[in-house]
């Protein structure tokens, strides 16, 4: 309603928020009329009546995925997961796979395609996503975050070569909490991270990666295909990747990167392929063959470079595609 006001010259709307604001906040937000990170306790938004203070990072981009499967949840992990073990994040159903799907086909085609004739026209999606041409890929419901221009390049360079990226961050060596693109937390604090990208992968190029690999003895890495055949030297383990140093308090540790809770975000990441985009085409089409091909062959990854000081996580790309 408040959208159709605006859009028809409306220029004054007046909320009362009954000491309630977060209802306001939410709507002001989906309006794009404020900024979501304008106060960001932890570098994602809290939930109201929840008292957890860390999240994987691999739902990052679907909140509202997260905060449905964790619902159940009794306590949470505290910041520096100290026992590795989960809760199970419950069964991942249709609803939690549908959160934000545009209803209307047709737009959904003229962002991913009215046809796909090959595995150049998936990786063309992304670059264009990144590049600002579509709004949204089934895994990532908004425009690139800030601190992901930075490392934009990088990205179109990996997305075209075939690593499809759906998560990523750059290393943080000690930024003021207060900073635009990657502060948060409590005023006169420092905040950190590691480097971190999570992309689908053939299988071809996974064992490019594989052969590679031992070079780099900083990066942590689990590679994980629709089957379950898993590869990776991070199992059972669980890693901050941001941290924040602030006065008079312990080091917050809000966002890691925990093998166990990446089969989880497998399952909803390989549905949303089939649920979002293949769902677009007849099932006798060459675009819905190419993206079965995808979606049963391809392997989701992530790599954490433990180095954020001296780090780089795009030089395992470069080694890859000069062969």
């Amino acid at each position: 309603m408040c959208k159709e006001l605006i859009d028809s010259g409306v220029k004054l709307i007046h909320f009362y928020t009954l000491n309630l604001e977060k209802s306001v906040v939410q709507i002001l937000e989906g309006l794009a009329l404020i900024d979501p990170d304008i106060r960001r306790p932890l570098p994602w938004r809290l939930a109201p009546k929840r008292k957890e203070d860390v999240r994987p990072i691999f739902w990052a981009h679907r909140p509202k995925s997260y905060l449905q499967r964790t619902a159940t949840w009794d306590e949470y992990p505290n910041g520096r997961w100290g026992d590795s073990r989960s809760p199970a994040f419950g069964e991942l159903t249709d609803y939690h796979l549908n959160l934000h799907v545009t209803k209307d086909l047709g737009e959904r085609k003229g962002c991913w395609g009215e046809v796909i004739n090959n595995a150049d026209d998936v990786h063309a999606v992304f670059v264009k996503y990144l590049n600002g041409q579509i709004k949204k890929l089934p895994w990532v419901d908004q425009h690139l975050q800030a601190e992901s221009e930075i490392i934009k390049e990088k990205l179109v360079k990996l997305n075209s070569y075939g690593f499809l990226t759906i998560n990523s961050q750059p290393a943080v060596n000690g930024s003021p909490s207060s900073d635009e693109k990657f502060g948060w937390g409590p005023k006169n604090g420092y905040v950190y991270q590691k480097a971190y990208v999570e992309f689908f992968v053939s299988p071809e190029l996974l064992h490019k990666i594989l052969a590679v690999v031992k070079n780099f003895p900083s990066f942590l890495y689990q590679a994980v295909n629709l089957k379950g055949d898993t590869f990776g030297n991070a199992e059972h383990t669980v890693t901050a990747v941001t941290w924040g140093v602030f006065p008079g308090k312990e080091i917050v540790q809000p966002t890691v990167v925990a093998s166990d809770s990446f089969h989880y975000w497998k399952d909803e990441a390989f549905g949303l392929w089939k649920s979002q985009w293949l769902a677009l085409y007849e099932e006798e089409s060459t675009s819905h063959k190419v993206l079965s091909s995808v979606i049963n062959s391809y392997f989701l990854m992530n790599i954490v470079d433990n180095n954020y000081i001296n780090g780089d996580i795009f030089s395992i790309f470069d080694q890859v595609m000069k062969q």
